[in-house]
């Protein structure tokens, strides 16, 4: 009963959000101001059906594949941004192109991206010029801190990904979507 008025409750909520197709946490998508007034009060009362949690830090439950709508609904209440920066520096001798970044990294007690380790980069950026990518954007991208009865608590094993496009606007016209998101340089 718990699971089923915490998902009705996050239905709401979540219809505010852009969900990504993937289960990976979107740190490209911010959450709107009032929706984070929400989200607070849902956390504290519902951070036991999504997270394990264990001295000062917590991990996402898995979820079985049958159930996968309801691990999305537990990423975009405990990892999605509420601030994303729209500034990066461009990586030193990056060649022009589109390449897709995955990599793993926790939120901080503090709400602040730390410990990113790339997993992946398929595309014109080696592994040094996509760290440097994504800790450069992820320097000044905010999450919600999470607080459970006035504790503070950092979010340890998740992962991201991201679609980098480096080069002159033409070159990035040719790579971008017709919905152009966030993610400029």
């Amino acid at each position: 009963m718990g699971k089923k008025l915490f998902l009705l409750g996050c239905l709401f909520i979540c219809s505010n959000l852009v969900f990504g197709d993937n289960l990976i946490c979107s740190i490209d998508k911010e959450i709107n101001k009032e929706t984070a007034k929400t989200l607070q009060k849902i956390r504290s009362q519902t951070h036991s059906i999504c997270l394990n949690c264990s001295g000062d830090a917590c991990t996402m439950k898995p979820w079985p594949s049958e159930k996968l709508g309801d691990e999305q609904v537990c990423k975009v209440v405990f990892c999605t941004p509420l601030r994303v920066s729209r500034v990066f520096k461009k990586p030193e001798d990056a060649k022009s192109g589109k390449s897709l970044i995955n990599f793993d990294y926790y939120i901080s007690a503090q709400g602040r991206i730390k410990g990113v380790d790339i997993t992946s980069v398929k595309g014109s950026l080696n592994e040094r010029q996509a760290y440097k990518y994504v800790t450069s954007f992820s320097k000044k991208t905010i999450f919600l801190p999470l607080r459970i009865e006035d504790k503070q608590f950092q979010i340890l094993g998740l992962s991201g990904q991201v679609i980098a496009l480096i080069g002159s606007p033409e070159d990035i016209n040719k790579y971008r979507e017709a919905n152009t998101g966030l993610w400029r340089n």
